[in-house]
């Protein structure tokens, strides 16, 4: 899989999402939400509300997904981001689910904007919330991208590895960890700390999402009171600044580090 797949999710991301839709859809089409119920017989609800949270399955997928790898990079709360995504993806739903509601009923041209976000948003927060809570328990590790180093994941140990191939880094993606190496990257279940229990070679945790080994390690950048550690293979992790004395006392960090941007 793609760094672009691993991002935007695997086939069976989506189609899992699409199947939770269906059946929110199909609920909403008997129940009639918002004065649908009057709107004509079940078959025209039913096909409306699935194709309204098909749509909606859509735009939050691709919101959510993307605001989340965001977040990860910036180290900005999955909540916060996953709040953005739902008012940010609220008002494209609403755009395109008015105009396809107004040519089914045209009555319905009398609803403002605000309105039709307002409805969107109320269905499209609680299925965000939904799907941040649930989506570990429906994603397991075979949604991992197939590379090139050991599959398995050892009992943690002081002489175990966690692949065949020199680690590089390790950074925790939600209820998973990346392993970096030379030949690519996978997934393994967390937790993090068990993971990094596991790691046989010499290496520090330098912020709350990365560990890294300290024989990839090629350089030091500063940008301003920020510290970026560059790897081998065309990596770098950030260092938080309450590991930055860590480094320091484990002789990471011996010369003051070049500027960068």
């Amino acid at each position: 899989m793609t760094s672009k797949a691993a991002l935007l999710g695997s086939p069976r991301d989506w189609a899992i999402d699409f199947a939770v839709a269906t059946g929110v859809g199909a609920f909403l089409g008997v129940v009639g939400p918002y004065g649908s119920f009057f709107n004509g017989p079940l078959g025209v609800r039913l096909a409306y509300w699935i194709g309204v949270t098909w749509i909606g399955a859509a735009v939050f997928g691709l919101a959510v997904r993307l605001s989340l790898a965001a977040g990860r990079r910036l180290n900005v709360p999955a909540w916060f981001m996953a709040a953005v995504a739902a008012l940010l993806g609220a008002a494209a739903q609403a755009a395109i689910v008015a105009q396809v509601a107004v040519a089914l009923w045209p009555h319905l041209k009398r609803f403002t904007p605000f309105i039709w976000y307002i409805q969107c948003l109320a269905i499209s927060i609680p299925l965000v919330v939904a799907y941040l809570l649930m989506r570990p328990r429906l994603l397991g590790p075979a949604d991992a991208p197939p590379v090139p180093i050991s599959p398995q994941l050892p009992e943690p140990g002081p002489a175990a590895e966690v692949t065949g191939a020199p680690v590089l880094c390790l950074r925790m993606e939600d209820h998973y960890v990346r392993v970096h190496t030379l030949g690519g990257s996978r997934l393994v279940a967390g937790p993090f700390e068990r993971v990094i229990d596991g790691m046989a070679q010499e290496g520090l945790r330098v912020h709350r999402s990365w560990w890294v080994a300290r024989a990839a390690v090629t350089g030091v950048i500063a940008d301003g009171r920020n510290l970026r550690l560059t790897l081998r293979g065309d990596l770098s992790a950030p260092v938080s600044r309450a590991s930055v004395a860590r480094l320091r006392e484990a002789g990471w960090l011996k010369a003051e580090p070049s500027g960068g941007n």
